[in-house]
């Protein structure tokens, strides 16, 4: 038992350590630009044991990537719908306190150097969950209207997460959740009007 306990805390290390090496890295170029080779003399450890985790670089980013979309997906899963109509900003903190916790990886990975095809694929989990919210407190308001709106919400919650994280998130996460909910909620004024006729 004692063994197992040895074997994946020592697993656990290592692929920490792997971790923060590719997060110093994508920091400086892009994923295609990494090699194998440079990140395991970045962290100490030979390649073999690189490739008792890992097939490649690409396979890295893609379990670490899966990673994250599964932490998102249930921190959004975490709020029903009725909650976050009432304020999102539990929601927020919790997002918030989850990136600066992992920030160098997040930082990373919604960089400049990080995988666009991530991004999309987050912006595509947190659509589902807006929809749902969106469509039963404004069910009146057009397709169309959902559509901007939930483009604009998101596009700009994202910059404002790379902004946060590149900016060595000089607010706490409860700060930069209350600013984001605020300015979430005075968007929202556009899907009123759209569900009141006015747009």
């Amino acid at each position: 038992m004692n063994e197992k306990k040895t074997a994946d805390r020592r697993i656990r290390k290592t692929r920490l350590l792997l971790r923060q090496g590719l997060s110093k890295l994508m920091l400086k170029k892009s994923i295609k630009e990494i090699t194998v080779k440079e990140l395991t003399e970045l962290v100490d450890i030979n390649r073999g044991t690189f490739y008792l985790h890992y097939k490649d670089i690409y396979d890295m980013v893609e379990k670490i990537e899966s990673e994250i979309m599964e932490e998102f997906r249930i921190i959004l899963d975490a709020y029903p719908t009725s909650q976050l109509q009432q304020s999102p900003l539990f929601l927020f903190t919790e997002i918030y306190t989850y990136l600066a916790d992992h920030a160098d990886l997040c930082a990373a990975f919604l960089g400049e150097n990080g995988d666009i095809a991530f991004v999309e694929k987050l912006k595509g989990l947190v659509r589902d969950k807006c929809f749902r919210t969106w469509a039963v407190k404004y069910d009146k308001a057009d397709s169309r209207t959902f559509e901007c709106f939930y483009a604009f919400v998101v596009s700009g919650h994202i910059g404002l997460i790379q902004d946060w994280l590149a900016s060595g998130m000089k607010e706490s996460p409860e700060e930069i959740a209350a600013l984001a909910e605020e300015m979430v909620l005075h968007g929202a004024a556009a899907l009123e009007s759209s569900a009141q006729g006015e747009v």
